[in-house]
């Protein structure tokens, strides 16, 4: 599998479309769940693969990052990313331990957690 790379910043890399870091990612029922914070990408393509959000923080104390898959989520408009599913469900979701380089195994852990084949489709590889 190709390797991923850790984005934090709307890069010019990044096509139109996958510059969402910033935008706020809301449920089915419009209720924001979290900012997100980073994106997981191709590190040949630049196609986004993963969104990195941060669950249940307080003030200064950092919560559950975790790592959504972009296929569970729709853009919507500027600054608005939507799902179907509800935030209490992303906190049990499988996180990796070092989001920086997420290992294949941890990688399928998550796209089973949200019922995703558990290879990524080779046509997100090649764009």
């Amino acid at each position: 599998m190709i390797p991923l790379t850790h984005i934090t910043e709307n890069v010019f890399k990044l096509k139109k479309a996958d510059r969402i870091i910033g935008y706020y990612l809301y449920d089915k029922f419009d209720e924001s769940i979290a900012r997100i914070d980073a994106l997981l990408v191709d590190s040949q393509s630049y196609h986004s693969l993963y969104m990195i959000i941060n669950l249940g923080g307080f003030l200064q104390v950092r919560g559950k990052a975790v790592v959504l898959p972009v296929e569970v989520c729709e853009v919507k408009d500027l600054g608005k990313v939507k799902t179907e599913w509800r935030k209490e469900s992303m906190l049990g979701s499988p996180s990796p331990i070092n989001i920086m380089s997420m290992t294949n195994s941890e990688e399928e852990l998550i796209r089973d957690y949200y019922a995703l084949p558990l290879q990524r489709s080779s046509k997100n590889q090649g764009k």
